[in-house]
């Protein structure tokens, strides 16, 4: 059974996107290259720094990527957890320390405030605190600091002991990858203003590009199916006592 489709759906839109695009760079840097329009009235040679700059682009479209499904499966998560779960005190040991530090930041003691059971208040409070982050944004503030790259794909997954903390303390191989750091830290130059867009498509070649989009799609793919493995085994329910 599929748990996380809305996940699989956007990988599927999203590299499709991605592989357009590089379709478009490979065809615009193989010089010369021109634009026409207007049934071929127009002409618009692309210059070196043009296509500069639609290198440096990719780099967008593939950041928004891993964001996007990194949101996407904290919304799957939290979903099929609420499906299938009403109490704390059934849920495993790293997902009760998520609900506790949710409960500290419940200054108005909200999940007090209810005939419930506490272990039940608790729980539904967790699930109304995530559920009330009715934007990407606030979702991204939930525990996600900085930008989005493997390390913080691992963090977040052993959250919900999806994945077991490893010796090194990093993700392992097959949940990371190079190229998401690449992306993470070229994106952030960018947005940062502490390069040019064409500055940095120099020093980038599509060829390269087209591989870190692929490392990237075939990395996310993996943890979907990481998490998909988690919520179909229902790992999220804490081991029964014997």
């Amino acid at each position: 059974m599929n748990h996380v489709p809305s996940t699989q759906l956007l990988l599927i839109e999203r590299e499709k996107e991605v592989a357009g695009y590089v379709e478009f760079l490979l065809v615009a840097a193989d010089r010369p290259s021109v634009i026409s329009a207007n049934g071929g009235e127009v002409h618009l040679s692309l210059s070196l720094d043009l296509i500069h700059t639609l290198k440096s682009n990719l780099l967008l479209l593939l950041y928004s990527a891993m964001e996007a499904t990194l949101v996407q499966l904290l919304d799957e998560m939290h979903g099929a957890i609420d499906t299938y779960c009403d109490s704390a005190d059934r849920l495993n040991s790293e997902l009760l320390r998520l609900v506790l530090k949710t409960f500290q930041k419940d200054a108005k003691g909200q999940a007090l405030n209810t005939n419930s059971p506490l272990h039940q208040g608790l729980f539904r409070y967790w699930i109304q605190d995530w559920q009330g982050k009715t934007s990407a944004k606030d979702k991204r503030s939930d525990g996600i600091s900085g930008s989005v790259d493997g390390l913080v794909f691992y963090k977040q997954l052993r959250k919900f002991g999806v994945v077991a903390k490893t010796q090194d303390d990093k993700a392992p191989n097959h949940l990371t990858h190079n190229a998401l750091q690449r992306i993470k830290n070229n994106r952030n130059a960018l947005a940062h203003g502490e390069t040019s867009f064409t500055d940095l498509g120099r020093q980038l070649s599509v060829q390269e590009l087209e591989a870190d989009a692929g490392a990237v799609f075939t990395t996310l793919k993996q943890i979907a199916t990481e998490v998909n493995n988690y919520l179909e085994g229902r790992r999220y329910l804490a081991t029964p006592l014997a």
